[in-house]
């Protein structure tokens, strides 16, 4: 009896983390729309997809000599979208750092045409959060030499997303919004510096990430938890 609890735990273990982890993303991207109708859309389709990932890689890895070849690709896919990832943060801090004495710059590299790096970290953030991610903690979670270092990578990952939605991300619209034209409010100016400095952190726990990943793919994976 315990033993086949500990046997469906072990099961739907990536479920538990990973369903409520694309719920609460769908919802906090939604959020942007400011309306709690899209917002409850957004966390059935974060539902939704998170279950569809599972299935879809239960599927996939189904044959004995296929299981440990998906693992390992999702791993490298893992370490290459979060290095990627962690690269272009750097290079957005160096250049919002170089530019924190006169945050009228850091407001132009927010703003058209710059947009602060807008669609490169669309792009990559949306591949992490909905597919990369949620595959190799799927893909992955049999193998016990890598599964707490994904699942730590992924907490933190998550985490700094979430902090994302709820901080930065409507930051950024205000600054963007703010007038052109004239001298800044100190207010303004408290702000933009305290984001700066904060976006240190986050890059700071995107290189963390890809370290986690980096030390995970290096793992053979040839010890497997029974669960």
């Amino acid at each position: 009896m315990a033993a086949t609890i500990v046997t469906r735990l072990g099961r739907f273990g990536p479920y538990l983390f990973i369903v409520p982890v694309t719920t609460a993303i769908g919802a906090l991207a939604s959020t942007l729309a400011g309306s709690v109708a899209v917002v409850a859309i957004g966390a059935v389709i974060g539902l939704g997809w998170g279950v569809l990932v599972g299935r879809i890689a239960g599927w996939l890895s189904q044959r004995e000599d296929r299981d440990l070849k998906l693992a390992n690709r999702s791993m490298l896919l893992a370490v290459l979208a979060a290095t990627t990832l962690f690269g272009g943060s750097l290079f957005a801090m160096m250049l919002y750092s170089a530019a924190s004495s006169a945050p009228e710059i850091v407001l132009f590299l927010m703003r058209p045409p710059m947009k602060g790096g807008f669609t490169f970290f669309l792009i990559f953030n949306t591949l992490m959060e909905w597919l990369v991610i949620p595959a190799a903690v799927y893909l992955n979670w049999h193998l016990s030499q890598r599964r707490i270092l994904i699942v730590a990578g992924a907490l933190l990952y998550y985490a700094a997303r979430v902090w994302t939605y709820l901080y930065f991300v409507p930051n950024v619209f205000e600054f963007m919004a703010t007038s052109t034209g004239g001298p800044l409010s100190a207010e303004l100016v408290n702000r933009v510096t305290r984001w700066v400095n904060l976006s240190w952190v986050r890059a700071t726990i995107d290189g963390l990430t890809a370290v986690l990943f980096l030390v995970a793919a290096s793992k053979a994976g040839a010890l497997r938890s029974r669960v």
